[in-house]
């Protein structure tokens, strides 16, 4: 069983298991679409295969997809037309549905083994294909076009299948990562890059990495996510592990003499699925134990850990796009990342804190208060009764006492005959206590 998310983090139920999320927000309007696919196979079995798109007013549109299941999601908006799109990858084809009327709008047949990665750049006029080959094709694409004949190039060099693709703001690199151990930046179809990634260190040199028997192969390496953390390009982020061991982050920066990686362990199980916000400010991790790590990437370090928000690996999630209201948030409350897993659940991370609890009734601390409050209000009471120091808590406490009295915080009056009445203050030296 999951352990309990602590409010205002919560976990929803859901009807199928997800594969694929895509969490749109444009910062400027605060427009907000949150999208996930899934199933549990063929139509024919009785379990329905589908999109579900939800919409900022909490309404959610279902988009059935048969026989096939959504491994893959993205919503982006042409920022030239304003309109916007969900793109889904459906087993050797992507699809493209209109938002938010979801009418299907084009079909690419990218056909090999399928596809398991898609991006769309910034002006969304290319997506990438990542396939279970390895390849990664590229194809140009518009508002009124989107079709197979519309192939650019095709990316070759990952020798097994790809995991994540990205392409860079500014320029037009791609970063793809595979289950060969290596992440690669393409300039067009040209490869520039070859990021090969490690898994020790950290807890795992504590082992003493044994050599490798002959005749056995070394433990696979699967990068299973990558992202851009700069606008050029020139920044990668990297995740990968072994199918067992622990996982590493690794931040890649270009430099003169060549592409220098910082690697950190971010968890002793792997990473099964890897999301940068659009501003770039936060990553969010899901591991195969079903625990979620809101990793800041300003500092280089861990926000927060939550543990097992799932009872199988994370399959896909989203870190919120943008740390600005947005349509979508529940009154006033954010969210910072959004998981999902083939147990049927939707994981909605916050890192706000809980609600303040409301107090006891009968407390100790409650009485306590009462009776301060009261034995206040009863001293007041026995100045204003004709006693002797009545005149000089006038003459000296006049404006606080009406102060107080207008704001309704008799605290004030009863310090002021305190210090200025019953004891006698510092100015009249050799005096401790008025003479009465």
């Amino acid at each position: 069983m999951p352990i309990p998310l602590k409010p205002p983090s919560r976990t929803d139920p859901l009807n199928f298991p997800v594969f694929g999320m895509s969490w749109y927000g444009n910062a400027g309007n605060g427009l907000s679409l949150l999208a996930y696919c899934g199933g549990g196979g063929s139509a024919r079995t009785g379990v329905n295969n589908a999109i579900l798109v939800k919409e900022p007013d909490g309404n959610t549109k279902r988009i059935d997809t048969g026989d096939n299941v959504g491994v893959a999601l993205k919503i982006v908006q042409n920022p030239v037309s304003g309109n916007i799109f969900l793109m889904v990858a459906l087993g050797k084809t992507v699809e493209r549905y209109n938002l938010p009327s979801c009418e299907k709008s084009g079909e690419i047949e990218v056909g090999g083994d399928g596809v398991n990665a898609i991006n769309v750049n910034i002006m969304t006029n290319r997506l990438a294909c990542g396939c279970e080959n390895g390849e990664i094709k590229v194809y140009e694409i518009s508002d009124e076009r989107f079709d197979a004949e519309s192939l650019l190039f095709v990316c070759q060099g990952h020798t097994n299948t790809i995991c994540s693709v990205d392409f860079s703001c500014r320029g037009d690199r791609i970063v793809s990562s595979a289950k060969d151990g290596t992440a690669r930046v393409w300039q067009g179809e040209d490869q520039i890059a070859l990021l090969k990634c490690e898994v020790h260190g950290g807890s795992d040199e504590k082992k003493k990495k044994k050599p490798v028997p002959k005749g056995r192969k070394p433990p696979q390496i699967l990068v299973r996510g990558c992202a851009f953390g700069e606008l050029e390009g020139r920044v990668v982020f990297t995740v990968a592990s072994t199918r067992r061991g622990s996982a590493f982050l690794g931040r890649w920066v270009e430099t003169p003499e060549g592409w220098e990686c910082e690697r950190v362990e971010v968890s002793d199980v792997p990473i099964s699925a890897m999301s940068i916000s659009s501003d770039g400010f936060l990553l969010a991790l899901g591991s195969v134990s079903g625990s979620i790590i809101l990793w800041g990437v300003e500092n280089w370090r861990p926000i927060k850990t939550f543990k097992e928000v799932h009872d199988l690996p994370v399959t896909c999630i989203a870190a919120r796009p943008y740390d600005v209201p947005l349509m979508s948030d529940e009154d006033g409350l954010r969210f910072h990342a959004i998981s999902a897993s083939a147990d049927s659940r939707l994981g909605h991370l916050s890192l706000q804190p809980p609600p303040p609890k409301p107090a006891r009734p009968g407390s100790f601390g409650d009485w306590l208060k009462f009776f301060w409050n009261l034995g206040i209000k009863l001293f007041v009471l026995y100045l204003a009764i004709g006693n002797p120091l009545w005149q000089d808590t006038q003459e000296r406490c006049s404006h606080t006492w009406a102060r107080g009295i207008q704001l309704g915080k008799l605290e004030q009056v009863y310090e002021c005959v305190l210090h200025e009445v019953l004891i006698a203050p510092e100015s009249l030296p050799g005096v401790m206590v008025a003479p009465y």
